[in-house]
């Protein structure tokens, strides 16, 4: 389970060395994003991909080198 966090920030200081993960969901111009890092999450929907709040949450993920999911699939669903 991963608890949501309201304010990226909280997220940001929470992160000091742990490892992450974010997804970027959408392929229009509305996207979400979301990122966990240990047992705290993150997610917001962007209307557009230009705004400021989501360019600084993936330089922080990338900078931090964070690792990007593609997609999930469930454990019993993941080796045949």
């Amino acid at each position: 389970m991963v608890n949501l966090v309201e304010d990226w920030e909280v997220l940001e200081e929470y992160a000091g060395d742990k490892q992450g993960f974010y997804q970027v969901l959408g392929d229009g111009e509305a996207v979400e994003i979301r990122v966990a890092i240990g047992r705290l999450g993150f997610k917001k929907e962007f209307e557009n991909k230009g705004e400021a709040l989501l360019s600084r949450i993936l330089s922080f993920c990338k900078f931090r080198k964070f690792i990007k999911v593609s997609e999930n699939v469930r454990d019993e669903f993941f080796f045949k």
